[in-house]
C-alpha cells in the first residue's frame, strides 16, 4: 500500500477551495484504490476546521503550528516536511499547485532526490510504479509520466471534479507538532508585508473576479476593464482567447484547461459563455454584458445585459465612482 502525505492550505477559517478539490481529487482515484492518505497544514487552525477533513478518508492531520512569519520561508516547511516523511515512511508527497506548493515542490525534490511532476491531473500506483497523468496542448492530449524513485513530489492542477457522495464525516486524528526555532541565518528573511490593491490580487482568492473574453480587441477595451476592476475591486482574468491574444497572462485562465475559482461575484464582458469556460465560475453570481440576446453566457447569468460593454463598462464605472464618493463624504 502507498503511503501519501498531501499539503493543504487554509485561511484560518476554512480550508481553501484548491485544497479541498485536491482532496476530491484523491479521494477518487488513490484512496479508493486503497492507499493511505495523511495530510500536514502550516500554521495554527481550529480542530473544527480540520475535522471534516475526514469524510476524505484523510486518516491524520499533522498540524504544525506557528505564525505565517514561522513558514515564510520553503526551506523552514520543507524541513518539516522531511521530518514527517521520514517518520510516517510516506512516499508520495502531493500538493495544490499553488504559489505556495511551486515554492516548496523543488526544494522538497531535490532534499529528498525524488521524481518531480508538475500540472498533474491524475495519477496511480501500478505494479509498484507511480504514473502521473499531465495535460498538454491545451488539454487535447495526455502525457503520461512513470516516476521510478522511491520518493515522488507531485503538484497537482486544479480540477473541479464536482459534486461528490462523500460520508458527512469520518475519523481523523490530528497530530500537533511545533515548528522549531529558527537557528542561523534563513534562506529567505520576511522584510515587510503590504496589502495589494483587490485589481492586483491573485484570482483564485478574491471575492469578486471580472472575466474578458474574445470581445476584447484592443488595448482601450482593455483598459476599460481595468478601470471597471479598479471601481469594484477585482483582479481580471478570462477565457483561452483572451489569453491568446496577450491581454492576460495563463495563469489567469478560467475554465477546464485553466483555473476552477469561487468568487462570490463574476463580471463578465465580451465572453460568449461556452461550457469550458462557464465550468471553472460555476459557484460565483455571474453578471454578464454581451451583444448577442442568444449568446450562452446570458442564459447562465444571474443578470444579463444586452447591449455593447463598450457603452455600457464606462456608464457603470462612472456610476460606482460616484457611488464610492458619497460613501466617503
Amino acid at each position: 500500500m502507498q503511503n501519501c502525505l498531501i499539503i493543504l492550505q487554509h485561511n484560518g477559517e476554512a480550508i481553501e477551495e484548491s485544497s479541498q478539490r485536491l482532496c476530491a481529487n484523491l479521494w477518487r482515484s488513490v484512496v479508493q484504490a486503497g492507499s493511505k492518505v495523511d495530510s500536514v497544514v502550516f500554521g495554527d487552525c481550529p480542530a473544527d476546521v480540520l475535522k471534516p477533513l475526514g469524510r476524505y478518508d484523510i486518516k491524520t492531520v499533522h498540524q504544525i503550528t506557528g505564525t505565517p512569519d514561522d513558514f515564510y520561508s520553503p526551506e523552514v516547511r520543507v524541513s518539516k516536511l522531511i521530518e514527517l516523511i521520514s517518520s510516517g515512511g510516506y512516499t508520495s508527497v502531493i500538493m495544490p499547485g499553488t504559489l505556495q506548493g511551486r515554492e516548496m515542490a523543488p526544494v522538497l525534490a531535490a532534499r529528498l532526490d525524488a521524481g518531480l511532476v508538475s500540472d498533474c491531473v491524475g495519477f496511480s500506483r501500478r505494479a509498484g510504479r507511480t504514473e502521473a497523468v499531465i495535460n498538454i496542448y491545451g488539454g487535447q492530449y495526455q502525457m503520461v509520466c512513470e516516476l521510478s524513485g522511491y520518493y515522488n513530489v507531485l503538484l497537482m492542477a486544479d480540477i473541479n471534479y464536482g459534486v461528490l457522495e462523500l460520508p458527512e464525516t469520518g475519523e481523523v486524528s490530528i497530530n500537533t507538532v511545533p515548528v522549531a526555532k529558527r537557528t542561523g541565518e534563513p534562506a529567505l528573511r520576511l522584510l515587510e508585508t503590504f496589502r495589494l490593491p483587490a485589481t492586483e490580487l491573485e484570482i483564485g482568492e478574491a471575492d469578486i473576479v471580472v472575466g474578458i473574453g474574445r470581445g476584447i480587441e484592443t488595448g482601450e477595451d482593455y483598459r476599460m476593464m481595468q478601470e471597471l476592476g479598479g471601481a469594484i475591486g477585482a483582479p481580471i482574468g478570462g477565457t483561452r482567447p483572451a489569453v491568446d491574444a496577450g491581454w492576460i497572462p495563463f495563469e489567469k485562465q478560467i475554465g477546464q484547461t485553466g483555473r476552477i475559482i469561487a468568487p462570490e461575484l463574476y463580471v463578465a464582458a465580451g465572453i460568449s459563455g461556452a461550457v469550458q469556460h462557464i465550468t471553472g465560475v460555476e459557484k460565483a453570481k455571474i453578471v454578464a454584458i454581451n451583444n448577442d440576446p442568444q449568446a450562452p453566457i446570458l442564459r447562465l447569468a444571474d443578470l444579463g445585459v444586452i447591449g455593447d460593454f463598450r457603452i455600457i463598462v464606462p456608464l457603470l464605472v462612472r456610476k460606482l465612482q460616484a457611488l464610492g464618493k458619497e460613501g466617503r463624504q
